[in-house]
């Protein structure tokens, strides 16, 4: 029984450590999401600022809702922006 626990253990780290990037999106990705997904992933990523901040870690508050962030993002890229979703938002 013991090995069996090792087994699974170690397949769920896998998975933990598989799904640990899963939040990163190119650009060619994001064009090609939904608004609806857009939103989620810009959500996503104002909670991970969120914990930052409440950690101590970050002085940038964002305080637009993930609609204005997709809608910045989305003018960055028809403007010619080639970085990720995740780079725009950093520098918005």
């Amino acid at each position: 029984m013991g090995a069996v626990r090792k087994v699974v253990a170690l397949a769920t780290v896998a998975l933990v450590l598989a799904c640990a990037d899963a939040e990163s999106v190119e650009r060619g990705e994001w064009l090609r999401m939904t608004e609806e997904q857009k939103v989620i992933y810009v959500q996503s990523l104002l909670g991970a600022e969120k914990v930052k901040e409440r950690k101590g870690g970050t002085a940038k508050v964002y305080a637009l809702p993930a609609a204005e962030y997709v809608k910045k993002i989305d003018a960055a890229y028809a403007a010619g922006d080639a970085r990720s979703p995740e780079q725009i938002f950093a520098g918005l």
